[in-house]
């Protein structure tokens, strides 16, 4: 979630290779904003193929999405296969042409479909990945073509995006056979609502015990402003020191490709920059793409967007940083990714996601959107690409409205590495000295780390040995999340402190793109998803080894991230559905990396 002036929990191409409405998952921002004042002064991976493109956003046009035929199993299982440590295709990748090929739709099936939506004066795109396409056109050829007309709520301030809803009853060569349409809702990008926004005044500090401060030492380059200075937040440099991932940065080599994926934020270069030189990096080029409604980019800083480039920058400022700007809605989402890993530059080394919204409801509403994604997720893994989403703010208990314990999407996704938080403590040398589960409602703020076991994702295989729950348990690893001390961002020339999964998720992202882009500059394949990696890294319990503690994690065993008394869940030794596997310690994790199978 996004907090400029006070904490608002938000439910919810030049080489190789971040959203609004509902639950935003994962940025919880403080209270206190001050004025910044800074006294500082393997082998590549093969693009697609020219024949099928990801089309530019066009203005005025308005594009829904259509699944198309493919092998949603076979998929997953090969996504698997090269994940999974041991298993003679580990890391063995797929381009996407041939993953594509191999397991979406056929060029006849394709061009079918392209007939009928053709039919209809509407224009059609087949995805890179050849499991949808993109359907669009003007208000004019959408009302023509449904024979009514699209159905508009305007945008505002809090969510400058007009939303487009279909009729009911739509024609049937908008879903030719073996196709459906996968949302009833598109919105388009409204840079006048989101201008009229006033401006946001800092909020008292909520009741509640003290927020302690940073008792590390942030180094002496760092910039003399407000909240350095009162101890309010953490210098990127005091985490990289605790978790060793300033030693990782040291040994890496080559240079690591990060995608960003923006869903309905903006940043500012300018910040980006003030950021840099306060905290001692330079800053990187951003390559921005424009998704599907957001013709032109987003012009307003938000702490969602500037707090994920930021974040990756302070980690990796040599990288290749790419961002793509989507709308707010579920269909931004299925866009980014696509265009992630559609990039014609090739695909990234990581994507990084800090956005989700409640399972339940989704499965509810929209189950084939779902598949999709999820199919989309699994040729994300196939192609070698690491994908990053967080476990989201609210604790164990993401969908307000349901009973009990419940989880966030993408981060449920097999898929993924979920991310979720801790609250870290620091020595005067910034070594750790303690670190709990991230749960700030003793402090007068509900807000937590995501994380619980599922109901509906059975239990992948690489968390066989971690949990005994027959379902998908949220999150894999944890990082800091702290509101106070806190993640820093600049908003608008502005310092503040800000917490959440939004911290944690690009962090260990930008983390494991220095690992993959090491291992590619050796001449080794990237990483996909590693999951079976950490789990493996980890160790597993057992009979004879209850409470395995791997030197690759550092185990958070205290606290807990029960927000609404559901029971549910604490730390233990171990893996555990409140900090998952715990912290990765980036000094010691990349030597547990093995080879291809």
């Amino acid at each position: 979630m996004t907090t400029i002036g006070g904490p608002r929990i938000r439910r919810g191409g030049d080489a190789r290779p971040r959203m609004r409405p509902a639950r935003r998952s994962v940025l919880a921002a403080l209270l206190t904003s001050v004025l910044f004042a800074s006294a500082c002064a393997s082998s590549p991976q093969v693009p697609p193929s020219a024949g099928v493109f990801i089309p530019a956003a066009r203005s005025g046009d308005v594009t829904f999405y259509l699944s198309l035929p493919s092998s949603p199993a076979a998929l997953a299982a090969a996504a698997v296969n090269v994940s999974t440590p041991g298993s003679p295709t580990y890391r063995r990748f797929l381009s996407l042409d041939a993953a594509a090929g191999q397991f979406g739709a056929a060029d006849a099936q394709i061009s079918a479909a392209a007939d009928a939506v053709h039919g209809l004066g509407l224009n059609f795109a087949a995805d890179p990945t050849k499991l949808f396409a993109r359907v669009s056109g003007s208000i004019a050829q959408w009302n023509t073509a449904l024979g009514a007309p699209l159905a508009q709520r305007p945008g505002d301030a809090s969510s400058p995006f007009i939303t487009y809803s279909l009729p009911t009853q739509v024609p049937a060569a908008l879903q030719p056979p073996g196709t459906a349409l996968l949302l009833s809702n598109a919105q388009v990008y409204d840079p006048i609502a989101h201008g009229s926004q006033a401006p946001r005044t800092p909020s008292p500090t909520p009741g509640g015990s003290p927020w302690p401060r940073n008792t590390g030492t942030p180094p002496a380059t760092t910039c003399q402003a407000p909240l350095v200075q009162q101890r309010r937040v953490y210098a990127p440099q005091q985490i990289q020191t605790a978790y060793g991932i300033d030693r990782l940065r040291a040994a890496a080599s080559g240079t690591p490709v990060i995608t960003v994926l923006d869903m309905g934020g903006g940043w500012l270069q300018g910040d980006l920059d003030r950021a840099a030189q306060c905290f001692g990096y330079t800053a990187p080029t951003v390559v921005q793409a424009q998704g599907d409604g957001v013709a032109e980019a987003i012009a307003k800083a938000s702490a969602e967007t500037s707090l994920d480039v930021q974040t990756v920058a302070a980690v990796a400022p040599g990288a290749h940083l790419r961002l793509v700007q989507t709308t707010a809605d579920n269909g931004g989402m299925l866009d980014a990714f696509s265009r992630a890993l559609g990039d014609t530059a090739g695909p990234p080394d990581v994507v990084t996601l800090s956005y989700g919204r409640c399972l339940v409801a989704e499965n509810e509403v929209a189950p084939a959107f779902l598949a999709t994604t999820d199919a989309v997720l699994a040729m994300t893994a196939l192609t070698g690409v690491s994908a990053f989403v967080a476990a989201g703010d609210t604790g164990s208990t993401t969908c307000a409205k349901s009973p009990g314990t419940s989880l966030s999407y993408p981060a449920v996704s097999p898929f993924v590495t979920a991310v979720g938080g801790t609250r870290l403590a620091l020595s005067p040398a910034n070594t750790r000295t303690s670190e709990t589960v991230w749960n700030d409602s003793a402090y007068g703020e509900k807000a937590a780390g995501g994380g619980a076991v599922g109901g509906m994702t059975p239990r992948p295989a690489y968390q066989s040995g971690a949990t005994s729950a027959q379902f998908r348990a949220v999150p894999d690893v944890s990082a800091v999340a702290d509101i106070v001390p806190g993640w820093p961002v600049v908003i608008n020339s502005t310092l503040q402190t800000v917490g959440g999964t939004s911290g944690s998720t690009p962090l260990t992202a930008a983390s494991t793109a220095l690992v993959a882009a090491s291992e590619r500059q050796a001449g080794r394949p990237p990483l996909g998803l590693v999951n079976g990696w950490f789990y493996a890294a980890a160790g597993s319990k057992s009979a004879s080894n209850p409470s395995p503690n791997s030197a690759a994690f550092f185990d958070v065993t205290e606290g807990n991230n029960d927000l609404a008394a559901v029971g549910c869940c604490a730390a233990t030794a171990g893996y555990d559905p409140a900090s998952g596997l715990g912290v990765p310690n980036w000094a010691a994790l990349p030597a547990t990396l093995t080879g291809p199978g």
